[in-house]
């Protein structure tokens, strides 16, 4: 069985608070680097909720796979109001970051799987080049209303949903006692695809995993796709 080995260090954001980088990796050299940004649900690298674990789990199943994983401290915000301007700025410059401050240590093709919130912000990343090319892009549960142009050389993006990852707009914005429109990914998907564009015109790909919900938990009856041989899969566990 592999051993998960794991690094952490002390940083300051350009506003002066401290956060952690992670590295999690091997005891043989990895042969691939992957960026993990998680959902605005996480923020602690040590927290113990639902999609904490996911991200654990997946860090695991990498790790065994061969890579090593980078990934950070967030802010912590209230899960139930909708993400902000500042959200997404706070979350790219750490991702960004990040990457600066790991680039000695990167080796092999470089990854990127970002849910949510953290696709979004990895998206703002790839709009302003940095870094200036990855291998594998994978958003979750990113839902891309605008276009999205990235200046980064990206080959390909792997846009990954839940068959019941529902998305709620409202009907009216001047009556509020309309009901919300709601369209499943059969009906945003490929609209999000489109919006995502670049300079070297990368291939967008859709995945619609059943049984999962939006940070690809079991949800509703039925079967439900394992999330973590499919994200796996997507980056390509085995290098």
């Amino acid at each position: 069985m592999t051993t998960v080995h794991r690094h952490l260090r002390w940083h300051r954001d350009r506003g002066g608070t401290a956060y952690r980088t992670r590295r999690s990796f091997p005891a043989t050299p990895a042969n691939a680097t992957v960026v993990l940004a998680g959902p605005g649900s996480v923020s602690a690298l040590d927290g113990e909720g639902r999609d904490d674990r996911l991200l654990r789990d997946l860090t695991e199943r990498l790790v065994v796979g061969g890579a090593q994983v980078l990934d950070c401290d967030m802010p912590a915000r209230d899960p139930k109001s909708p993400a902000t301007e500042e959200d997404r700025r706070v979350r790219c410059e750490r991702l960004g970051q990040l990457l600066d401050s790991s680039r000695h240590l990167a080796t092999g093709p470089l990854s990127l799987i970002g849910f949510s919130l953290g696709g979004q912000a990895l998206l703002r990343l790839l709009e302003s080049g940095a870094p200036p090319r990855a291998d594998r892009v994978v958003l979750v549960g990113t839902v891309v209303e605008e276009d999205v142009f990235m200046t980064s050389r990206i080959p390909a993006v792997e846009l990954v949903y839940g068959g019941h990852d529902l998305v709620g707009y409202l009907a009216d914005a001047s009556d509020d006692k309309l009901p919300p429109a709601v369209f499943d990914p059969g009906m945003y998907a490929d609209w999000s695809a489109r919006h995502v564009i670049g300079t070297h015109t990368p291939a967008v790909r859709v995945h619609v995993l059943e049984g999962l919900g939006h940070t690809l938990h079991p949800c509703g009856t039925g079967p439900a796709r394992d999330p973590l041989t499919a994200l796996t899969s997507l980056v390509g566990a085995e290098w």
